[in-house]
């Protein structure tokens, strides 16, 4: 577009107003799709492209007579294409699209009347370049970024990684990886830096923090995908300088990213620490490096918490659990036992079952004024330690020290062991009405024995007549018909008839159970 001549003054002015809104935003979304294609410039004023939307369209915009302009869709003039076919052309030139699509220039420009010329080329990202290099291009194109609500948050890093990613796209595989690495750090500093305008807004806390959880996931997945791809030992090989400043980049976004993602830094820590970082003597570096940020005493107190859970996640690589441990109970911060659950599943990934159960002995005690929240996850890890490892009654003796948070595991634990009356007790302990007890459990102690499940009826009906009302009346005659067969099937049927006259005696001035047991056909 070296010939093509633009007036950004006149775009915002003259041409952004023939568009309507809703055409507009359906422009915004092909260009973000990036469905323009062929772009070619006739002369200073003509432009020509395709788009690719629901079928193949063809644009011609006349930025001198845009009345001229047109598009081959069966909407007619200042339809979507030609809006993204717009948008396409000012971000090639140089030009923010964003001011188009809100028909608003910065200050700065409002007052520029002179007709512009595209800018000058920059230089694009080379293989043979440092970080430092391509972060210097990064910064150029995105580092005056602007969004103007939440939901463009998404969409101009998304866009940036696409853009960004795409210059490499004929890179060797070794370097295009380490390439790609730094565009996802660098997507994600920028998502920090965009959304930090925003967090002391009301629009902040209802949506941005939505949309940058959603680009994080997005970036998290990405690295995932390339580590899954690279060949880490020939990178190290080719390009250890590139690794050094990666790591060095990773580090100043954990330390001074916003503090609302803490936890969401060091899962891009331990990821790329676990899985790409690997060199030696770049693990002893970084070691030294989190000591220095530890017995610094003007480090911000985030540096302090990333400095101490790296050098835990370091430990805990090296298989020093004991130091990892030491340094969770001397820091200055509380660490949640969710914290762990990560490290739990790679030891069971690596069937590393005497090193899950010390881990969990551990974590034991940390339990007692979480396991509301955590006991299910908590007793998971038990059960696979104890499918592989001779720890039953230890597993038995957690799972009743967490009542009544571990019910649902220790009351299938019982069953799965037989223990029928140990399982009845339980749930009395536990005050369970039958509506609560699960019915698949109940059918297979009915089957086992009947008689295990008589004071859970007796108990349940009494607290269902207390409850005087109607709709619990209903439910003690149910149970009553269950109490009748139980009986029954014992063959004690004068039991249950005793028991019956007793209830009836006992209630007789609650009316409406009276008219139930009745309707039940339980009393004349």
């Amino acid at each position: 577009m070296q010939e093509l001549e633009i007036d950004w003054p006149f775009w915002i002015e003259r041409i952004r107003p023939k568009f309507d809104k809703v055409i507009i935003a359906r422009g915004w979304a092909y260009f973000n799709e990036g469905v323009v294609r062929d772009i070619q410039v006739e002369g200073t004023s003509i432009i020509k492209a395709r788009v690719d939307g629901t079928k193949r369209y063809k644009v011609t915009l006349d930025l001198k007579s845009f009345t001229k302009s047109g598009c081959t869709c069966p909407y007619g003039y200042y339809c979507k294409h030609m809006a993204a076919v717009l948008f396409e052309v000012a971000k090639q030139a140089g030009y923010d699209p964003e001011e188009f699509r809100f028909g608003k220039m910065k200050m700065a420009q409002v007052d520029q009347k002179i007709p512009q010329k595209s800018k000058s080329t920059t230089r694009l990202p080379e293989p043979t370049d440092s970080c430092e290099m391509w972060l210097t291009y990064f910064h150029k194109q995105y580092g005056n970024a602007k969004i103007y609500n939440a939901f463009s948050l998404e969409e101009v890093c998304l866009r940036a990684w696409r853009e960004l990613n795409k210059l490499a796209d004929t890179w060797e595989p070794t370097i295009r990886g380490v390439y790609d690495i730094q565009v996802a750090l660098y997507v994600i500093q920028l998502c920090d830096t965009m959304a930090g305008s925003k967090a002391i807004t009301y629009d902040f806390y209802q949506n941005t923090n939505y949309y940058v959880k959603r680009v994080l996931k997005h970036a998290h997945e990405q690295l995932e995908a390339i580590l899954h791809v690279l060949d880490v030992n020939k990178a190290f090989k080719q390009y250890g300088g590139h690794m050094k400043d990666l790591s060095a980049y990773l580090a100043d976004i954990c330390e001074n990213g916003s503090g609302l993602y803490l936890y969401d830094w060091l899962d891009l820590y331990k990821l790329l620490w676990s899985q790409l970082f690997q060199d030696k003597d770049m693990l002893e570096a970084e070691m030294a490096r989190l000591r220095q940020v530890l017995a610094d005493t003007r480090a911000s107190q985030q540096a302090h918490q990333v400095a101490t859970l790296g050098s835990i996640h370091l430990d805990i690589s090296r298989s020093e659990d004991e130091n990892a441990w030491e340094r969770a109970e001397n820091g200055m911060f509380e660490i949640e036992p969710d914290y762990w659950f990560d490290y739990l599943n790679g030891f069971v990934f690596e069937s590393q079952w005497d090193r899950l159960l010390t881990w969990l002995r551990w974590l034991k005690p940390k339990m007692a004024w979480n396991e509301r929240v955590y006991a299910d996850e908590f007793l998971h890890y038990w059960r696979l330690a104890a499918e592989q490892r001779d720890v039953e009654k230890e597993q038995r003796d957690v799972m009743i020290s967490l009542l009544p948070a571990s019910y649902d595991h220790y009351a299938k634990f019982l069953l799965s062991k037989g223990e029928y009356q140990e399982w009845a007790d339980l749930c009395l302990l536990l005050d369970l009405p039958t509506v609560h007890i699960d019915a698949a459990q109940l059918k297979l102690v009915e089957k086992a024995n009947v008689r295990y499940l008589l004071p859970i009826y007796h108990h349940a009906i009494e607290a269902f007549i207390q409850g005087k009302n109607r709709p619990d009346y209903i439910q003690a005659i149910k149970l009553l018909k269950k109490l009748a067969a139980a009986y029954k099937k014992l063959k004690l049927t004068p039991r249950f008839e005793a028991y019956l006259e007793q209830i009836v005696k006992q209630y007789a001035r609650y009316r409406a159970f009276t008219e139930e047991l009745r309707k039940g056909n339980l009393i004349p």
